[in-house]
């Protein structure tokens, strides 16, 4: 009876792992990681669906954008879903344009990019031009006085630059950042946003002066590129100059042992062999073509399936100070901190990124910036007149029209 008794009654082993002490973890543990990866499929997309709501008007004709409407759209790409690779795209578009050969030359006349003293100063001049253009409102004091500093800089070598060329960069920033974003990125592009990018930077155009020579269409634009570098894409010497010295700013963090590693790489990031042929570099190794989109495409897969999409936009911009100039968080600096404020979170920073080698110091001018001071130091107290008489041109020219394409007089800011 004993013994019969203990097997109704019998007491439980808090050590045999088939009893059922643990089972709830086996249930809870499970359940949040469903929850999870659910979670993360309804909102990834959520987003993008609330932007097609909003425009669904311009989907069938996004050319039909104005590029007020088409600077919202874009802000989705660029700081909310696929900010890596639409500024990983951006900078490459920039070592592309070092494959034409009407270009080169001028860069290394002026030396801008080929001096290792000056040449990380021009990288980040122009990461923050682009940020005011691209990311600010061009219709704000500053965004005006940033395209018009633009202007300036380009009218000293206006006798010197194949108009071309201006419509053939242009096709590279918008081309470029989307080829990046649809082969590689958790999602692609939509057309809405593609177009609009165009819409964009085609009103850039007109307010640089060369609107008239964009084609009409994104894909008129993909053609004439193909076409233009047919004939103008091939090596000179000047090319591999110029390059070098961007493959020389990647190399600066960079361990001296892994340098051999880090260029490999960057040649494989160069993965159209018509321009690597014009930039002077030879095949990339077959593991660096291999491990370059292996990386990228599972970067991609797991963000789309594995992490919640970010809550609020990055903000690069550079942020007034009380004395009224411009500073940079260090968080978003590229290749030298320059325009960042010298507090000690900076210079930890700074120190940190740049494995040591970096010390933030008023080389960088600590001090910030202002749009009408960028550019080579030597140009740095020039032009400021000019400039404000274009960004007052530049008001009354958007006062002209609501948003609209074609508003004002575009060859006012040739």
């Amino acid at each position: 009876m004993d013994t019969l008794e203990d097997n109704f009654t019998g007491s439980i082993d808090p050590a045999d792992p088939l009893e059922p002490a643990s089972s709830p973890w086996r249930i809870i543990v499970p359940t949040v990681i469903v929850c999870y990866l659910t979670l993360v499929q309804v909102l990834r997309f959520r987003a993008l669906r609330a932007l097609e709501r909003k425009y669904a008007a311009y989907i069938s004709d996004p050319y039909a954008l104005n590029y007020k409407q088409a600077a919202e759209i874009m802000r989705l790409h660029q700081l909310r879903d696929t900010p890596f690779l639409f500024y990983f795209g951006t900078q490459w578009a920039l070592v592309k344009s070092y494959g034409m050969a009407t270009g080169t030359p001028l860069l290394v006349r002026t030396r801008q990019l080929c001096d290792p003293s000056r040449v990380g100063r021009r990288a980040e001049d122009t990461a923050v031009l682009l940020l005011e253009l691209l990311v600010g409102d061009i219709d704000s004091e500053r965004g005006r006085r940033a395209a018009a500093r633009l202007n300036w800089l380009h009218a000293r070598y206006a006798a010197r630059i194949v108009p071309g060329d201006y419509v053939h960069t242009m096709a590279l920033f918008v081309l470029e950042p989307s080829r990046w974003i649809d082969r590689y990125d958790w999602r692609p592009l939509v057309p809405l946003e593609k177009v609009a990018y165009f819409v964009y930077w085609k009103e850039l155009a007109r307010r640089m002066g060369f609107a008239h020579l964009v084609p009409d269409t994104l894909e008129a634009l993909e053609k004439w590129k193909q076409e233009y570098e047919a004939e103008h894409m091939y090596f000179i010497p000047e090319n591999r100059m110029v390059t070098e010295s961007t493959v020389g700013l990647f190399m600066r963090g960079v361990p001296r042992f892994l340098h051999g590693f880090v260029r490999a790489l960057f040649v494989s990031f160069i993965d159209e062999k018509p321009v690597r042929e014009a930039l002077g570099f030879p095949e990339p190794p077959r593991w660096a073509a291999l491990l370059t989109p292996t990386v990228l495409r599972l970067r991609g897969f797991v963000i789309r399936h594995f992490f919640l999409p970010r809550l609020t936009p990055l903000d690069p911009m550079a942020r007034p100070g009380k004395d009224g100039r411009l500073y940079r968080e260090a968080r978003f600096v590229g290749f030298e901190p320059w325009y960042v404020a010298n507090t000690w979170y900076n210079r930890l920073m700074v120190w940190v990124t740049s494995g040591g080698k970096v010390s933030l110091s008023e080389k960088f001018q600590t001090k910030g910036y202002v749009p009408e001071e960028l550019g080579p130091a030597e140009f740095e107290k020039l032009g400021r007149d000019e400039v404000y008489r274009d960004a007052e041109e530049m008001k009354t020219y958007t006062g002209q029209g609501d948003g609209q394409i074609g508003a004002g007089c575009p060859l006012a800011f040739r």
